[in-house]
């Protein structure tokens, strides 16, 4: 089975809610309308107090608090909020998934790094701000999960990977496909733009987006995550080429404020996402 037949077996299960249906549309037709994406999220309130909390926290740093729904839509924009809706809707989603199937610590943990990581680097780089980074970093191994619900057994396996092996070719021999590429597989079944799916293409292949500015940063995002939820097994030379340091002109001071601002911020935006989650930590 690949990982477009894993993914199409929990499209049932795992269903991000309608208002991110809703606003894909609004902005796909192309008539935009702030004050109706605004409306729409104000009917769910625990979607509207979360995404004024993930407004005024380190993820943004605006100047002034952000109060009100329509302030933080008009601030963001339209397409910042569609991806705060899908990443608090992509938590809810897996909020289903048993703590015993797998270590959602360290799930979580990698998950939100790898996010806020992407998100310093993208700051760091002058990357537009309209790049879904935080998105697709959020979002990359959620593949993991589409695999623990449709075959535990094999997930464990995965997670056996011994110091110093990479893991996402322990899950190329164990499944025949990464968890990566079950994260785009489960992406296309939600519908979610090609802009949040395409820079996790080729994620562990560096030399295939050497002039791809967006898929080296989720790259290097992806490997520092691994290495701040994984340090006893790693070594950042084990994960990391020089050279694709260089294409971008990022120096080893840049990755350690990178790994030391996802340690800072990361638990405080998870708990905003899924506090659920963080009952875990």
């Amino acid at each position: 089975m690949n990982a477009a037949a894993y993914a199409a077996q929990v499209g049932d299960v795992f269903v991000l809610p309608d208002t991110c249906l809703k606003i894909k549309q609004i902005i796909d037709n192309k008539i935009s309308d702030l004050d109706e994406i605004a409306e729409l999220i104000s009917l769910d309130p625990s979607l509207a107090s979360r995404l004024l909390k993930l407004a005024n926290s380190a993820l943004y740093n605006f100047p002034s608090q952000v109060d009100s729904v329509s302030k933080a839509v008009l601030l963001l924009g339209e397409v910042q909020v569609y991806n705060l809706v899908v990443a608090y809707g992509a938590t809810e989603a897996f909020a289903t998934v048993k703590p015993e199937a797998l270590d959602l610590d360290r799930f979580w943990e990698q998950s939100i790094h790898c996010a806020l990581i992407a998100k310093f680097l993208a700051h760091k780089l002058a990357v537009r701000p309209n790049e879904p980074v935080y998105l697709s970093g959020l979002l990359h191994n959620i593949g993991e999960l589409v695999v623990v619900q449709v075959a535990p057994d094999l997930a464990a396996q995965c997670q056996e990977f011994k110091r110093k092996q990479l893991p996402w070719l322990l899950q190329q021999q164990v499944l025949g496909f990464s968890f990566v590429e079950c994260s785009i597989a489960l992406m296309n079944v939600w519908q979610l733009p090609e802009n949040i799916q395409a820079p996790l293409h080729h994620i562990n292949e560096p030399e295939r987006r050497s002039n791809n500015q967006i898929g080296l940063i989720m790259h290097i995002s992806a490997q520092l995550a691994l290495l701040n939820t994984a340090s006893d097994k790693f070594e950042q030379a084990d994960l990391l080429k020089p050279h694709v340091l260089e294409l971008l002109g990022l120096t080893k001071k840049d990755l350690d404020e990178a790994r030391d601002f996802a340690f800072l911020e990361g638990l405080a935006i998870l708990s905003l996402l899924n506090p659920r989650a963080t009952m875990l930590f």
